[in-house]
């Protein structure tokens, strides 16, 4: 059977204080019990699945440019 071709996606969203601090909880609570994480970014809704915590890369970066400040996390998977 051949493999399903994925198309590539690129969502980005700002989010107030409260709304970041839920996605947060709710991440960390995927993490925590090894469970699918849903996410709605634009109105677009996406699962990262349990297995993605097991096998995935975990990055965390901070960064400083021009005197703008980034602090970010990244979890990748296949």
């Amino acid at each position: 059977m051949a493999e399903r071709m994925m198309q590539d996606i690129e969502q980005k969203e700002l989010v107030d204080r409260a709304q970041f601090m839920e996605l947060m909880r709710r991440f960390q609570l995927g993490l925590e019990r090894n469970q699918d994480f849903e996410i709605s970014v634009n109105g677009e809704n996406y699962t990262i699945p349990a297995t993605a915590f097991d096998s995935g890369r975990f990055r965390v970066e901070y960064e400083i440019d021009d005197g703008e400040y980034e602090f970010e996390m990244t979890l990748k998977w296949r």
